[in-house]
Protein backbone atom coordinates (compact mmCIF):
# COMPACT_ATOMS: atom_id res chain seq x y z
CA UNK A 1 0.00 0.00 0.00
CA UNK A 2 1.93 3.64 -0.66
CA UNK A 3 2.24 5.79 1.87
CA UNK A 4 -0.17 8.50 0.57
CA UNK A 5 -3.16 5.87 1.22
CA UNK A 6 -1.32 4.61 4.38
CA UNK A 7 -1.38 8.03 6.05
CA UNK A 8 -5.63 8.50 4.71
CA UNK A 9 -6.13 5.25 6.93
CA UNK A 10 -4.11 5.87 9.98
CA UNK A 11 -3.82 9.56 10.62
CA UNK A 12 -4.67 10.03 14.22
CA UNK A 13 -4.19 8.20 17.31
CA UNK A 14 -3.53 4.66 17.48
CA UNK A 15 -2.32 1.54 18.98
CA UNK A 16 -0.38 -1.11 17.54
CA UNK A 17 -3.74 -3.45 17.47
CA UNK A 18 -5.97 -0.24 16.12
CA UNK A 19 -3.70 0.05 13.65
CA UNK A 20 -3.82 -3.28 12.54
CA UNK A 21 -7.22 -3.59 12.56
CA UNK A 22 -7.54 -0.49 10.37
CA UNK A 23 -5.34 -2.05 8.20
CA UNK A 24 -6.39 -6.04 8.17
CA UNK A 25 -2.81 -6.80 8.70
CA UNK A 26 -0.88 -8.83 11.72
CA UNK A 27 0.51 -7.15 14.31
CA UNK A 28 4.31 -7.83 12.45
CA UNK A 29 3.39 -6.16 9.33
CA UNK A 30 1.52 -3.18 10.80
CA UNK A 31 5.09 -2.69 13.16
CA UNK A 32 6.88 -2.55 9.78
CA UNK A 33 4.59 -0.20 8.59
CA UNK A 34 4.95 1.96 11.45
CA UNK A 35 8.24 1.69 11.73
CA UNK A 36 8.59 2.91 8.10
CA UNK A 37 6.36 6.16 8.86
CA UNK A 38 8.11 7.00 11.90
CA UNK A 39 11.63 7.00 9.32
CA UNK A 40 9.28 8.76 7.01
CA UNK A 41 8.59 11.81 9.59
CA UNK A 42 4.93 11.16 9.68
CA UNK A 43 4.53 9.41 13.10
CA UNK A 44 5.63 9.71 17.11
CA UNK A 45 5.03 7.73 19.90
CA UNK A 46 4.61 8.20 23.28
CA UNK A 47 4.46 5.54 26.30
CA UNK A 48 5.90 1.69 26.52
CA UNK A 49 6.59 -0.13 29.47
CA UNK A 50 4.11 -0.21 31.40
CA UNK A 51 1.72 2.20 29.66
CA UNK A 52 0.47 1.00 26.25
CA UNK A 53 2.80 2.37 23.73
CA UNK A 54 0.71 5.26 21.45
CA UNK A 55 1.46 6.06 18.12
CA UNK A 56 0.70 9.62 16.49
CA UNK A 57 0.25 9.68 12.19
CA UNK A 58 -0.15 12.86 10.30
CA UNK A 59 -0.49 13.19 6.82
CA UNK A 60 2.10 16.46 7.15
CA UNK A 61 5.37 15.61 8.54
CA UNK A 62 6.51 16.26 11.98
CA UNK A 63 9.08 18.70 12.57
CA UNK A 64 12.58 16.96 13.67
CA UNK A 65 11.97 16.49 17.16
CA UNK A 66 14.78 17.11 19.92
CA UNK A 67 15.72 14.99 22.96
CA UNK A 68 13.21 16.19 25.52
CA UNK A 69 13.10 16.04 29.36
CA UNK A 70 12.73 12.26 29.29
CA UNK A 71 15.08 11.70 26.65
CA UNK A 72 17.82 13.23 28.83
CA UNK A 73 17.18 12.09 32.04
CA UNK A 74 16.33 8.26 30.75
CA UNK A 75 20.30 9.06 29.56
CA UNK A 76 21.98 9.16 33.11
CA UNK A 77 19.46 7.82 35.83
CA UNK A 78 19.43 4.41 36.59
CA UNK A 79 15.87 4.83 36.97
CA UNK A 80 13.79 5.00 33.74
CA UNK A 81 10.76 6.75 33.04
CA UNK A 82 8.09 5.90 30.91
CA UNK A 83 6.74 9.52 29.36
CA UNK A 84 3.41 9.87 30.30
CA UNK A 85 3.29 12.28 28.12
CA UNK A 86 4.90 14.11 24.35
CA UNK A 87 7.63 16.15 25.96
CA UNK A 88 8.75 18.09 22.47
CA UNK A 89 11.54 20.38 22.28
CA UNK A 90 12.71 22.28 19.38
CA UNK A 91 16.24 24.00 19.14
CA UNK A 92 18.46 24.42 22.30
CA UNK A 93 17.56 21.57 25.33
CA UNK A 94 19.76 21.14 27.86
CA UNK A 95 20.52 19.14 31.27
CA UNK A 96 19.27 22.30 32.99
CA UNK A 97 16.31 22.88 31.33
CA UNK A 98 15.56 18.86 32.06
CA UNK A 99 15.78 19.09 35.50
CA UNK A 100 13.83 22.53 36.25
CA UNK A 101 11.23 20.56 33.79
CA UNK A 102 11.34 17.39 35.96
CA UNK A 103 10.68 19.75 39.43
CA UNK A 104 7.87 21.43 37.02
CA UNK A 105 5.93 17.77 36.88
CA UNK A 106 5.91 17.73 40.61
CA UNK A 107 6.10 13.62 40.48
CA UNK A 108 8.11 11.73 43.08
CA UNK A 109 9.60 9.70 40.52
CA UNK A 110 10.65 12.24 37.91
CA UNK A 111 12.00 14.68 40.41
CA UNK A 112 13.94 10.99 42.02
CA UNK A 113 15.68 10.33 38.66
CA UNK A 114 16.58 13.72 38.17
CA UNK A 115 18.92 14.07 40.31
CA UNK A 116 21.41 12.49 38.49
CA UNK A 117 21.51 15.27 36.52
CA UNK A 118 23.75 17.17 39.02
CA UNK A 119 26.32 15.69 38.05
CA UNK A 120 25.98 16.80 34.16
CA UNK A 121 25.10 20.30 35.09
CA UNK A 122 27.78 23.16 33.00
CA UNK A 123 25.77 25.79 33.07
CA UNK A 124 25.29 27.07 36.89
CA UNK A 125 24.03 30.40 35.71
CA UNK A 126 21.53 28.95 33.50
CA UNK A 127 20.17 26.98 35.85
CA UNK A 128 19.42 29.22 38.33
CA UNK A 129 18.50 31.94 35.95
CA UNK A 130 15.66 29.45 34.78
CA UNK A 131 15.02 28.23 38.47
CA UNK A 132 14.86 32.31 39.64
CA UNK A 133 12.47 32.35 36.55
CA UNK A 134 10.29 29.88 37.93
CA UNK A 135 10.69 30.98 41.88
CA UNK A 136 11.97 27.56 42.49
CA UNK A 137 15.26 27.84 43.17
CA UNK A 138 15.34 26.66 46.64
CA UNK A 139 13.83 23.15 45.84
CA UNK A 140 16.74 23.19 42.80
CA UNK A 141 19.71 24.00 46.22
CA UNK A 142 17.67 21.20 48.31
CA UNK A 143 17.74 18.95 45.52
CA UNK A 144 21.04 19.71 44.89
CA UNK A 145 22.55 18.57 48.63
CA UNK A 146 20.23 15.75 48.91
CA UNK A 147 22.21 14.48 45.57
CA UNK A 148 25.10 15.32 47.51
CA UNK A 149 24.87 12.19 50.38
CA UNK A 150 24.84 9.40 47.87
CA UNK A 151 25.89 10.11 44.49
CA UNK A 152 28.59 12.24 42.21
CA UNK A 153 27.64 15.88 41.41
CA UNK A 154 29.62 18.96 39.88
CA UNK A 155 30.35 21.34 42.50
CA UNK A 156 27.72 24.16 42.99
CA UNK A 157 29.26 27.95 42.71
CA UNK A 158 29.53 28.97 46.33
CA UNK A 159 27.65 32.42 45.43
CA UNK A 160 24.60 30.14 45.08
CA UNK A 161 24.25 29.20 48.43
CA UNK A 162 24.20 32.70 49.84
CA UNK A 163 21.17 33.47 47.61
CA UNK A 164 18.55 31.22 49.31
CA UNK A 165 18.16 33.48 51.92
CA UNK A 166 16.47 36.13 49.54
CA UNK A 167 13.86 34.13 48.40
CA UNK A 168 10.38 32.98 49.58
CA UNK A 169 9.15 30.30 51.30
CA UNK A 170 9.07 27.09 48.91
CA UNK A 171 6.70 24.15 49.42
CA UNK A 172 6.69 21.47 47.36
CA UNK A 173 4.05 19.11 47.45
CA UNK A 174 4.08 14.95 47.18
CA UNK A 175 2.21 12.12 47.99
CA UNK A 176 5.30 11.15 50.42
CA UNK A 177 5.75 13.25 53.53
CA UNK A 178 8.79 12.29 55.28
CA UNK A 179 11.35 14.25 57.34
CA UNK A 180 15.15 12.29 56.54
CA UNK A 181 16.79 15.15 55.66
CA UNK A 182 16.13 18.16 58.63
CA UNK A 183 19.65 19.98 58.31
CA UNK A 184 19.16 20.36 53.99
CA UNK A 185 15.22 21.41 54.65
CA UNK A 186 16.30 24.06 57.47
CA UNK A 187 18.95 25.52 55.34
CA UNK A 188 16.46 25.82 52.21
CA UNK A 189 13.16 26.05 54.24
CA UNK A 190 12.12 23.18 51.64
CA UNK A 191 10.23 19.83 51.95
CA UNK A 192 12.26 16.70 51.01
CA UNK A 193 10.28 13.88 49.66
CA UNK A 194 13.09 11.20 49.34
CA UNK A 195 14.51 8.96 52.20
CA UNK A 196 17.74 7.49 52.11
CA UNK A 197 16.83 3.81 50.46
CA UNK A 198 15.34 6.33 47.41
CA UNK A 199 18.62 7.47 47.12
CA UNK A 200 20.16 4.27 46.72
CA UNK A 201 18.56 3.16 44.01
CA UNK A 202 20.03 5.97 42.27
CA UNK A 203 23.58 5.45 43.57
Amino acid sequence: MEIKNLLEKLEGMHTIETAADELHYTKQSTLNILSKLKREGFLTSSGGGRKKRLYKISQKKFRPRSPGMFDIINKYSPMKLAPWYDHQVHGTYSEEDALIDAVKTKSFRAILASLKLFNHIKDWKKLYALAKKDDSWQIIGALYDTAKIHMKVRKMPQKYYKVQSDLRWKQITFLHHRKNFPIIEKRWKVHIPFNKKDLEELA
